[in-house]
């Protein structure tokens, strides 16, 4: 359990280190925001509104992007020669890709909470009374997202070509979710296509919460995220191979 936990913290001590990934995950989620609130502004009868709309797609966005900061830290060099050591010992592989999951986990979900209050500062609606509703589901949700990330690089056995894959996986799902616009008005073809996106779930369930108090969905998305994360360390435990790591 100590040796888990000291690669847990230098996988996640090289996280908050880089600043790509700390600009990735909060910069750009927030100019993304701004640009996209700005650009269709003038499509709502409330500017105010499309703010909204942006900042509850745009941090689904990023939640599910969170899956390339677990692609990014899995192998990284510097921590090649601890992970070997555990290799060695009794405690198995387990440890090596739980660390990085848990670790993409905390640095994705601690900077999208900065997102989030930055957003409530800048009077944005994420619910009011219900905020606590919303940080609750972002937490499977996240963990699901970069057991996803850990996974892609156990089966592929190489960061770049698992973050390329992803990055486009991601992308699609958002795009068919309606993170950059809604499908639905554009017909009942693409609107059926949308629901397939589990972006379009989240933002279903997301503005639900935060503007009709509805928590109904709140269960499904905690129990449908959990049951993927635990497919995915599945997926880890058969697929991961000590060799990656020589």
């Amino acid at each position: 359990m100590y040796r888990f936990f000291q690669i847990f913290k230098m996988d996640l001590s090289n996280n908050f280190k880089n600043p790509v990934l700390i600009n990735f995950n909060l910069v750009f989620a927030i100019v993304m925001i701004l640009i996209m609130g700005f650009l269709t502004s003038g499509n709502y009868a409330n500017a105010m509104d499309a703010y909204n709309y942006y900042a509850v797609s745009f941090l689904i966005f990023g939640m599910m992007q969170g899956a390339m900061t677990a692609t990014n830290c899995f192998m990284e060099r510097d921590i090649k020669k601890p992970n070997l050591r555990i290799l060695s010992s009794p405690c198995g592989k387990f440890p090596i890709y739980f660390s990085k999951m848990l670790a993409s986990f905390l640095f994705d979900y601690i900077l999208h909470l900065l997102v989030a209050v930055i957003l409530l500062i800048a009077g944005i609606n994420l619910g009011g009374q219900n905020v606590g509703w919303i940080f609750l589901m972002m937490i499977p949700v996240e963990f699901s997202s970069a057991a996803l990330g850990v996974l892609f690089c156990c089966i592929f056995h190489c960061e770049e070509t698992a973050s390329t894959i992803l990055s486009l996986f991601v992308s699609v799902i958002a795009f068919l979710g309606g993170a950059f616009f809604s499908l639905d008005g554009l017909g009942s073809t693409l609107a059926a296509i949308s629901r397939i996106s589990p972006v379009k779930m989240l933002i279903d369930v997301f503005f639900a919460v935060i503007y009709d108090n509805n928590l109904s969905g709140v269960l499904p998305v905690l129990f449908i995220s959990t049951a993927f994360s635990a497919l995915c360390i599945f997926g880890c435990q058969k697929t991961f191979r000590a060799e990656d790591y020589l």
